[in-house]
This record gives C-alpha cells, sequence and structure tokens, in this order.
C-alpha cells in the first residue's frame, strides 16, 4: 500500500500485516501503534450513521510497482525489527480480496454528539477503541447554552488513563497558550481541567473551533529522551 494520498488532518487506519510506504513532503504525522485490534466505538441509540457517515471512509486503488531493484521490508514482532530482502519491490499487488484493507477518512468529517444543556464527556468523541487504549477526536461545536451550563471541561483526575491531547489546528480556548503542533500529557492521578483564563473567556463564547486528537491509555506512558529533550518544563505554572 504506497498510493494513498493524504492531506492535513486526515486518519489513516494501516492493518497489521499490511505491507506499506510512507513517502512525506515536509509533512508531520501522529503515529499510534497498537499491538491489539483497533475498532469503532459502538453507536448504539445514536444509529449506524453516527460520528462520521461510512460514505465517507476511503480505500485505495492498488497501483502495482514494477521495480526489479533490491527492496527491504521491516517487520516489527514483540518489539523487535527483522529486515527481509526481495530482489523486487513487494508492493505490487493488482487487487484487494477479502476485508483486510487499508481506510481513511479526514477529523473534520467526524460528527460529535453534543448537549445544548451540559457539558458531555470526552468519551462521547471516542473514534477508535482499542483493548488498552481510546482515541477521541475533538472538533468545531456548538458550545452549551443553558443559562450556568458548564462551557469547558470540568476539573477532574484520570485515575484509569494517562491521557495524551495533540492540538492539531484551530484556538485551543480551554488551554492558555497551546497552539498547533503542541502535546500534552496529564498521566494518571493528576487533577487537572480548563486554564481560569478559559473560564472567564468561555462565557460569551457560542462555539469551539478547534481540531485536536486524544489518546486516552490504559497502561502508563512514558517519556522519550526526545521528549524530555523539548519539554515545556513551566507547563504546570500555566494554572496560575
Amino acid at each position: 500500500m504506497e498510493n494513498f494520498l493524504y492531506k492535513k488532518g486526515d486518519y489513516i487506519v494501516i492493518p497489521r500485516g499490511t505491507t506499506h510506504r510512507i513517502l512525506t513532503n515536509n509533512s508531520f504525522f501522529l503515529i499510534i501503534e497498537s499491538y491489539s485490534e483497533v475498532n469503532q466505538p459502538e453507536r448504539h441509540l445514536l444509529g449506524p450513521n453516527a460520528l462520521y457517515d461510512p460514505s465517507i471512509v476511503e480505500t485505495p486503488e492498488p497501483e502495482p510497482i514494477i521495480d526489479n531493484r533490491e527492496w527491504e521490508i521491516k517487520i516489527k514482532r514483540l518489539n523487535e525489527i527483522t529486515s527481509v530482502f526481495y530482489p523486487y519491490n513487494p508492493i505490487d499487488v493488482i487487487g484487494w480480496k477479502g476485508t483486510l484493507t487499508p481506510w481513511k477518512f479526514n477529523i473534520i468529517d467526524f460528527c460529535p454528539p453534543t448537549c445544548h444543556r451540559a457539558h458531555l464527556p470526552p468519551s462521547v468523541y471516542t473514534t477508535f477503541l482499542a483493548k488498552n487504549f481510546v482515541v477521541c477526536s475533538f472538533v468545531p461545536r456548538p458550545l452549551e447554552t443553558e443559562e450556568g451550563a458548564m462551557k469547558v471541561p470540568f476539573y477532574h483526575s484520570n485515575i484509569d488513563f494517562d491521557e495524551v491531547i495533540f492540538y492539531h489546528d484551530g484556538n485551543f480556548f480551554s488551554r492558555d497558550g497551546i497552539n498547533s503542533g503542541m502535546i500534552t500529557f496529564h498521566p494518571q492521578g493528576i487533577h487537572h481541567g480548563p486554564h481560569p483564563k478559559a473560564i472567564e473567556a468561555s462565557k460569551n463564547k457560542k462555539d469551539t473551533n478547534e481540531v485536536a486528537v486524544m489518546l486516552d491509555a490504559r497502561n502508563p506512558l512514558f517519556f522519550t529522551e526526545i521528549a524530555e529533550s523539548i519539554e515545556w518544563k513551566e507547563y504546570y505554572l500555566s494554572w496560575k
């Protein structure tokens, strides 16, 4: 799988075992790798067309690549990489058979459930569901309108999950000083919520203008050396 054109904001789901190559051109990606099956959430009373219409899901059209140079395939198993070499380009498929296929849709096509009376928990924005984590989509939506209703995320402490949010685009009114391309990390047990400035600013707002991706992981997450090298050390002070 190689001929899947990417545009800003695309979710691309590549099933495990699918041979693929990603070609980039000054692009940035949020990559989430799962060792368990990734499913779509149940819609239940919302109906099968809720969250996003199945008709917008795209799958690639196979275009076999004829190239008789030596090609390296890297296979990841048990967190170890093994290289296998082919005397031709192995992405030579001419058609799909069965239900295993890469697919994509754009985050802007995600339709979030809303309520004019109360602020809904982020779990209603679940886009992908795996054994030990969920992926949620935050997109522009109307805010609560009933008098006294809270318009910003309530203060909370994650008991079961580590929370990571990637701020993709827009104006993130619940966080002060956050810009596109930033990532926040709130581990289990760390109390957090909207910034003081966000609470005041939300009183006159009617809708949001933000696009973000949230990953809630049941297993603890740990910083890499690269992440530590770019950490904003004073982030916790932003609540003052």
